[in-house]
C-alpha cells in the first residue's frame, strides 16, 4: 500500500494532511500505514507518523487468521472517538496483522484475539481504527459521528 501511495504521488499529500492539524482518520490498513513498518512486508516502510510496528497475530489452535468478524473493545485513555460508546462494544474486524504502538498513551482501544492488539489510537489530530466503523452498526455510526465532531 505504501508503494502505491508513492507511485500515485500521494505520500506527501497524506503526510501534509496529517500534519496540518485537520482531523485525520486511518481505517484498517489506513491505521497500519500510520506506523513505521509491518511484518507483512519486511523492508517496506509505513508513513512513520506514529511510533510503533505492525505485527502478525500469533497462530493458536482454534483461532483462524485472518480474524474476520465481531470482537469487543476494551476502551482506554478517554478517546474522543468513543464518546457515548460503552466499554465492551462490538465492532467488525477483517485482519491478520495489528498495531503494537510504541506510546501506550496514544492507545484508545484494545481487543484480544490470539494476542492483545492496539485497535484504536489517537495522537493530536491523528486517529486510527483497525476495525471497520462503517461496518459496525450503530456503534460504528457513533464513532464516525464523533470523528466528524472533532
Amino acid at each position: 500500500a505504501r508503494k502505491k501511495l508513492d507511485e500515485y504521488g500521494l505520500t506527501d499529500l497524506v503526510r501534509r494532511a496529517a500534519s496540518d492539524g485537520r482531523p485525520f482518520l486511518g481505517i484498517c490498513l489506513g491505521l497500519q500505514l500510520l506506523y513505521e513498518d509491518s511484518e507483512e512486508s519486511p523492508g517496506s516502510e509505513g508513513l512513520g507518523l506514529l511510533p510503533g510496528h505492525v505485527v502478525r497475530f500469533t497462530d493458536r489452535p482454534g483461532f483462524k487468521i485472518p480474524q474476520i468478524g465481531w470482537n469487543s473493545l476494551d476502551l482506554k485513555n478517554s478517546g474522543r472517538l468513543f464518546r457515548n460508546v460503552p466499554d465492551g462494544s462490538y465492532v467488525y474486524f477483517v485482519h491478520s496483522y495489528y498495531v503494537k504502538a510504541q506510546d501506550p498513551d496514544t492507545v484508545r482501544a484494545t481487543m484480544t484475539y490470539t494476542d492483545t492488539a492496539d485497535v484504536s489510537v489517537e495522537s493530536g489530530n491523528i486517529f486510527g481504527c483497525q476495525f471497520h466503523p462503517e461496518k459496525s452498526g450503530e456503534v460504528g455510526l457513533q464513532i464516525l459521528t464523533n470523528f466528524m465532531a472533532v
